[in-house]
């Protein structure tokens, strides 16, 4: 979407309909690439992080947006665009952190099919066409003094208005020659608001406001109110024009002040005389782009807590979740703890000022987190809200100064609440209660999952559960019968990288589990025991896999590789002749370092994607976690993982290997690096030096060798 777009969004709402203000996409929230840190501790953002606890590391949308739902009930629909609906469509729980846009969908569910048109045209003057000709054809309709041939001949007029909003249209002369014959004083005055509107379809604004304010006095009651709202709305199409550059971005100094001077008076006129009125609503959110096309923040600030307070949904023209949006692109990066008294947009812009990125930060009184003392500054500004308050508190104990004795001072026990602040608590001493090694913290991480109602609760709770179970070595639970912890992916995760051999094999062989979790379980036994050199083991437990295992197609995009125990049942290859899987790791069992055995194992992993660098499979089970991450707490399967090259080197080192398997293992090691240069068998890098060396000795040693023929460069 061209800048350009983005800056005219929010322009010009409906002729005659209250349109929404502009949503602009958060493109920091809603990154593709991004990956969600599976904890609870949240100390910084990366936009797809976010729980349903109260937190630092929350996108501040979501944490708004939950302070918003506690203080409506509601929070109405999203038109916010999901820009990364495959993360969001794959996802079979509400464990894992997520990403604003699913929150808002979560929470809001939105009209969907008017994604696109919110995203590219809502607000824009030609967006409103058929809705204003509606409303001006209701009003001729309805009208007094109006002979019937002058409301065919206006409505037809308006109808056959069919604008495409480009430089150079003509709707104004179209509009002159349909309604030359109304003659009587409605009548023209109608004519004369129907010439206004369009000039205003053609840019010509200079020319609408002319004609606008030419109306004058009218008896008529929607056209005194639809012309006032609409002069509003041409003087600041005005302003706007001087208000970008070249590329679409607001200038430092904004508009032409005089010009948004006028606006704004135009804007609180109507309001004044129409508190109530059809476009009331539109006329408050214009006043919001009058402000940031000013550069006046506080105005623009005032605005925006005057709407987060609004009960009646019917006085704003969008819904909180989309007005939390337009605040994030609009104004809250400006914003610091003094420039609000607002307690909810205040208590998200103190969690922001909690974030840290290190260690180095913490105590850094230029670099790091808000102190405890400017928080207490804001005590006085809490006044009725005390639970928030104390849990800012809590928070900063928790986050911030790593002290969980505190955070249980500060939030008794026995808490409870079916609001987002109510069950922040309840989740914030149970994870404070586990950091302090208290007994009781099982029981309370339990007794807050089972209290989560609204979205996400329940698996924030579920994801703190087996995080403590994990730490506390006590995984089994998690998958005993009745366990609380039900979100397949947590499940997953602690299969992947937290599992032992035990625990695997007990998964992989319970025909009461879900076939999916059987065959992450069992991938993930034969995956690490064959990789670690853990051969007899391998062969013992190849036995559970179904007889009825198939090979996943290859245009299956959605079921994951890590889970294709029929790749286990490898027969062998024919290129470089080699036994089946079971076979060759026989023949290991006996001897680790038997080379063509060694080879074949370097062709199942090479020939099946289990190679370091290939997206699906090792980084789903050889990345390690961070410590505090959901599954980092230890590694049940110690030891280095296979390595091609490394198996190449020792056989090429190997006179005894004999020289087809050298052959080989010289070919093999020099095609580790191709096609890129970089090494694709392991993490390790040879010097090219080294690379040359080893296709001159393929060549001069085995100069006969199929594997010397086919190889005519190096990389």
């Amino acid at each position: 979407m061209q800048l350009r777009s983005l800056a005219l969004a929010a322009l010009l709402a409906p002729l005659a309909f209250a349109a929404p203000f502009a949503v602009s996409p958060a493109y920091a929230s809603a990154d593709s690439t991004c990956y969600p840190k599976w904890k609870v501790r949240q100390t910084d953002m990366n936009g797809c992080s976010s729980t349903a606890l109260l937190s630092p590391g929350n996108d501040t949308r979501v944490n708004l947006l939950m302070l918003l739902h506690d203080r409506h009930g509601s929070v109405g629909v999203s038109n916010v665009p999901d820009y990364d609906s495959y993360y969001n469509e794959r996802r079979r729980g509400d464990a894992e952190p997520f990403n604003f846009p699913y929150f808002a969908a979560k929470l809001a569910p939105g009209r969907k099919e008017e994604v696109d048109s919110a995203l590219f045209e809502s607000g824009t003057r030609c967006l409103s066409n058929d809705a204003g000709s509606a409303a001006f054809i209701a009003a001729v309709g309805s009208a007094k003094g109006l002979s019937g041939e002058e409301r065919a001949v206006l409505a037809a007029a308006r109808s056959a208005m069919k604008p495409q909003c480009s430089v150079g249209e003509t709707n104004r002369a179209l509009a002159e020659v349909a309604i030359r014959n109304v003659t009587s004083k409605t009548g023209k005055a109608f004519a004369d608001y129907l010439i206004a509107a369009a000039a205003f379809y053609d840019s010509d604004f200079a020319g609408a406001r002319a004609v606008l304010i030419g109306i004058g006095k009218t008896d008529n009651g929607w056209l005194a109110e639809a012309s006032a709202y609409m002069l509003a709305r041409v003087i600041l199409n005005q302003a706007t024009e001087t208000a970008f550059g070249e590329y679409g971005d607001l200038k430092k100094e904004g508009g032409d002040r005089s010009i948004l001077a006028a606006a704004e008076n135009a804007f609180r006129g109507y309001l004044k005389r129409w508190p109530d009125g059809a476009y009331a609503a539109s006329a408050r959110g214009l006043l919001r782009r009058v402000y940031w096309l000013s550069q006046e923040r506080q105005k623009l600030l005032g605005e925006y807590i005057a709407q987060f307070a609004e009960r009646d949904a019917g006085r704003r023209n969008i819904s909180l979740v989309d007005l939390v949006q337009e605040l994030d692109i609009k104004l809250f990066g400006e914003l610091g703890p003094d420039d609000s008294s607002d307690p909810e947009l205040l208590a998200v812009i103190v969690l922001r000022e909690m974030r840290y990125y290190d260690e180095a930060q913490l105590g850094d009184p230029n670099d790091g987190p808000i102190s405890r003392q400017s928080i207490e500054a804001l005590r006085g500004l809490y006044k009725g809200r005390e639970d928030l308050f104390d849990y800012l508190l809590a928070a900063h104990a928790y986050y911030v100064d790593n002290n969980p004795a505190e955070v249980l001072r500060l939030i008794p026990a026995g808490e409870t609440g079916n609001s987002y602040v109510g069950y922040s608590r309840q989740l914030l001493r149970a994870v404070a209660l586990d950091a302090a090694g208290d007994a009781g913290a099982r029981a309370a991480l339990i007794a807050a999952l089972n209290a989560g109602k609204l979205p996400f609760q329940r698996g924030t709770a579920e994801l703190g559960l087996a995080l403590h179970l994990e730490r506390t070595k006590a995984l089994d639970l998690v998958f005993a019968a009745g366990s609380p912890v039900r979100d397949p992916d947590i499940r997953e995760i602690l299969i992947r990288y937290a599992a032992g051999p035990s625990l695997l094999r007990v998964r992989s062989a319970d025909r009461g589990a879900p076939a999916a979790e059987r065959n992450v379980a069992l991938y993930a036994l034969l995956y690490k025991q064959l990789l670690r050199g853990r051969y007899a083991d391998f062969l013992k437990d190849s036995s559970l896999i179904p007889p009825n295992a198939k090979r996943i197609a290859p245009d299956d995009y959605e079921t994951p590789r890590f889970s294709e125990v029929a790749v286990f049942n490898w027969a062998g290859s024919q290129q470089f002749a080699c036994p089946s899987l079971r076979a060759v790791a026989t023949t290991l069992a006996a001897n680790p370092r038997e080379p063509r055995a060694q080879l074949c194992l370097g062709e199942f992993v090479r020939t099946n994607g289990m190679d370091p660098d290939y997206y699906g499979v090792t980084e789903y089970l050889d990345e390690p976690r961070d410590k505090d991450e959901l599954g980092g707490a230890s590694n049940p399967f110690p030891g280095k993982r296979f390595s091609r090259l490394d198996a190449y080197k020792a056989i090429i080192a190997n006179p005894a290997a004999g020289p087809e398997n050298r052959a080989y293992a010289l070919h093999r090691a020099i095609r580790c690096y191709a096609p890129s240069g970089i090494n694709g068998c392991d993490e390790t890098d040879q010097p090219e030096s080294v690379r040359k060396a080893w296709f001159q000795q393929l060549k001069r040693e085995f100069p006969t060798s199929p594997w010397s023929k086919n190889l005519n460069l190096y990389w």
